[in-house]
C-alpha cells in the first residue's frame, strides 16, 4: 500500500511541475504518461501491465462517477477529490476590456493531505 502512494505522490509531483511548466510557458515539461504509471503499479504490485491497466481504469472510472454525483472521494497520504461551486462574477474582456458577466459554475478541486504537502514542501 505504501508503494503505491509513493507512486501517487510521484504523480502528484509530477503533475505539479506540469501545471507549473504550463504557467512558466512550456519550459521544462516532465509529465508522468498513464503507459508510465501502468509499468511502475505492475511492478510494484506484482500484477501484469494489462491488469494494472484495467485497475487503473476502474480508479478512474469510481473518481469520475464520485465526483459527478457530488461526493467527495479521499485517499489517505494523497488527499481528497470534490466538486466546488463557483459564484457568478464579472470578468473582463482581454481584447476590447468590456466587462462581461461570467455564469455560476462547478470546478473539480484536489486539496492534497498534510503529509503530501509537507514531502512537497521540503
Amino acid at each position: 500500500m505504501q508503494q503505491l502512494i509513493d507512486i501517487l505522490i510521484e504523480i502528484y509531483y509530477k503533475m505539479n511541475g506540469f501545471l507549473k511548466s504550463i504557467v512558466h510557458f512550456g519550459k521544462g515539461i516532465n509529465l508522468m504518461k498513464k503507459t508510465d504509471i501502468v509499468k511502475q503499479i505492475a511492478n510494484v504490485s506484482g500484477l501484469t501491465q494489462g491488469d494494472s491497466n484495467k485497475a487503473i481504469k476502474a480508479l478512474v472510472k469510481v473518481i469520475q462517477n464520485t465526483i459527478k454525483n457530488g461526493e467527495v472521494i479521499s485517499f489517505s497520504g494523497l488527499g481528497s477529490f470534490r466538486v466546488k461551486s463557483r459564484k457568478a462574477r464579472r470578468g473582463r474582456n482581454p481584447k476590447t476590456g468590456e466587462i462581461i458577466p461570467i455564469p455560476a459554475g462547478k470546478k473539480v478541486s484536489f486539496k492534497p493531505t498534510t503529509t503530501l504537502r509537507k514531502l512537497i514542501y521540503k
